[in-house]
């Protein structure tokens, strides 16, 4: 695991595929699971059954190479915003940081509620598609346990430096309507590493919202399912993106009459990325500036 006294040596990603940690014992779910009542429907998924909640991090080791590609862009991001110079130069690399792991040795700034946007090459339905979503709860975002998922992500893959996506997203369904889980099919989203944090499943069939995984073979998907099961809440999820692809099946409802006629699965998504990798989109929307 990576130490805060010595610089980071990330994993040669060659040699991963996937792994699964049980996070039970580092992170309370309930804590999280509290919020998602409150997340709004995501307005680009027409059936309706999805909600989300994002923020931006920039997390880089003490002793970590800074990527000055990251720091540009954000300075970027903030002047297309109409940002202070001020308030622009204290989300860098060499301002404070919001937090700090002394476990890890890892560093975190949280950033502005930038938008979100992906290649259609990835996301063929909602590529090339700026989108815009609220904030998550402060009281989480500031928390331990967010903290602690954050770092252990950091140090499973030892980066130096990369901005972070994290990702709260509910996937509903009702009777007679099912929750797609990815409405995009078996895919992948251009990522070196994602990580998957399974918060909560309420009323829901065991066999449904089952993570898959094919191989990658020079780019395109191929047959050979490599994972092909249901991760339980409190469980984490590492994989490669760009060894596997993803798709999670339909959630179905277990009873009808139970929690007011509503299933669910909730679940935390982190993904690192670097320039020019679907990085935060400027400006800020208005409302969350």
């Amino acid at each position: 695991m990576v130490s805060p006294d010595r610089p980071p040596r990330p994993i040669a990603l060659s040699e991963f595929l996937y792994e699964i940690v049980d996070g039970s014992a580092m992170i309370d779910v309930k804590a999280f699971a509290a919020c998602y009542s409150a997340i709004p429907v995501d307005p680009y998924v027409q059936e309706g059954c999805r909600y989300k909640a994002l923020a931006w991090l920039r997390v880089k080791h003490r002793l970590g190479t800074v990527n000055a590609a990251i720091d540009e862009h954000i300075a970027r991001a903030n002047e297309l915003s109409g940002m202070s110079t001020e308030r622009s130069r204290a989300l860098l690399s060499d301002a404070p940081p919001s937090w700090t792991s002394d476990e890890t040795g890892y560093l975190c700034w949280k950033l502005p509620q930038y938008s979100l946007a992906q290649s259609k090459t990835y996301n063929p339905v909602h590529g090339d598609l700026r989108r815009e979503y609220p904030p998550i709860d402060p009281k989480l975002l500031d928390g331990p346990d967010l903290r602690r998922l954050v770092s252990h992500y950091a140090s499973r893959f030892e980066w130096n430096d990369a901005i972070v996506l994290v990702q709260f997203q509910r996937v509903e369904c009702l009777p007679g309507r099912k929750g797609r889980v990815a409405v995009e099919g078996f895919h992948q989203d251009g990522n070196q590493h994602v990580a998957m944090l399974i918060v909560d499943r309420v009323n829901i069939t065991s066999d449904s919202g089952v993570s898959q995984y094919k191989l990658d073979t020079n780019g395109k998907m191929s047959d050979e399912m490599v994972f092909d099961a249901v991760v339980p809440p409190g469980h984490l999820i590492y994989w490669n993106d760009r060894r596997v692809w993803h798709y999670g099946t339909d959630i179905e409802i277990a009873d009808p009459d139970a929690n007011g006629g509503r299933g669910f699965r909730d679940i935390v998504i982190l993904s690192a990325k670097e320039p020019p990798a679907h990085v935060p989109m400027a400006p800020i929307p208005d409302r969350f500036y």
